[in-house]
């Protein structure tokens, strides 16, 4: 009698050999292990040896469930339990982004911490900041950054964090995009990226920049470019600008410090 078996005859041979499923068990970890626990281990790694402590690349396809699990952690203090102040939280998991090669999770995570109502992302700009200072991670996080700056969909979450990590470095790297953004973009942006640019007011191009924005059409233009101008009244071309525009320009503020940087000009 044929012997019978779940899916057919097993009269034909040995099964094909079953494929291996790659587990947290490679990890140490039991496999239902939840992605938290996953994120948990590795932070812990960092935090304790400044290595994640596992291959980052096996967790590929896991790394926009880290980037999330992130973000609620950051989000609701829950950093507490394990011992982890907020700011070391939002640095490792930076680390771990720019460790696994994460650029478009890095990407998401920037844009998730951004969002005013999670009120996080001064620690994640304090992080940016600090890794940007190290060797190992400073050039790959401003090549990051500058790629995002051109993106169409990144560009302005770039620019919230380059206005508030205020790097010297990073605006001299980015000066180009910066100058074309501040003269040509509109509401935020603009203003973000004049803030960042006036990192290097002293740069020749820079400054000519700062002083045809005087004329924008835009009174928070003209303001946002005043108050960087103000720093600068010693200069002749300077003075010249804020004195054609004194005579034309309508909004209170902005002719303030228009005068400002005339008086300062006649010390």
């Amino acid at each position: 009698m044929a012997k019978e078996a779940f899916g057919g005859d097993d009269s034909g041979g040995a099964p094909p050999p079953e494929k291996k499923k790659l587990g947290l068990g490679k990890f140490g970890l039991s496999p239902d292990t939840n992605i938290r626990d996953v994120f948990w281990r590795v932070l812990g790694a960092y935090a304790a040896t400044r290595k994640p402590g596992l291959d980052l690349a096996t967790l590929d396809n896991d790394r926009f469930s880290l980037i999330r699990v992130a973000i609620a952690v950051l989000s609701s203090q829950q950093g507490e339990r394990y011992g982890l102040a907020p700011k070391f939280i939002a640095l490792y998991s930076l680390m771990m982004i720019m460790d696994g090669g994460w650029n478009d999770a890095l990407a998401e995570f920037l844009e998730k911490a951004c969002e005013r109502k999670l009120g996080i992302r001064s620690e994640v700009s304090h992080a940016m900041k600090k890794l940007l200072a190290q060797e190992n991670y400073g050039k790959a996080l401003s090549e990051s950054l500058i790629t995002m700056v051109r993106g169409r969909s990144t560009g302005a979450v770039a620019l919230e964090y380059l206005a508030e990590i205020e790097s010297e470095e990073l605006a001299k790297a980015m000066k180009k995009e910066l100058m074309i953004i501040a003269r040509g973009d509109i509401g935020q942006n603009q203003l973000n990226a004049i803030k960042a640019i006036s990192l290097i007011r002293d740069d020749e191009e820079v400054r000519k920049s700062l002083i045809i924005l005087l004329s924008h059409w835009d009174a928070q233009a003209r303001l946002a470019a005043a108050e960087v101008l103000v720093g600068m009244a010693a200069d002749g071309e300077v003075r010249a600008g804020a004195e054609k525009r004194l005579a034309s320009e309508s909004d209170e503020g902005v002719r303030k410090l228009l005068q400002k940087i005339l008086d300062i000009g006649k010390r």
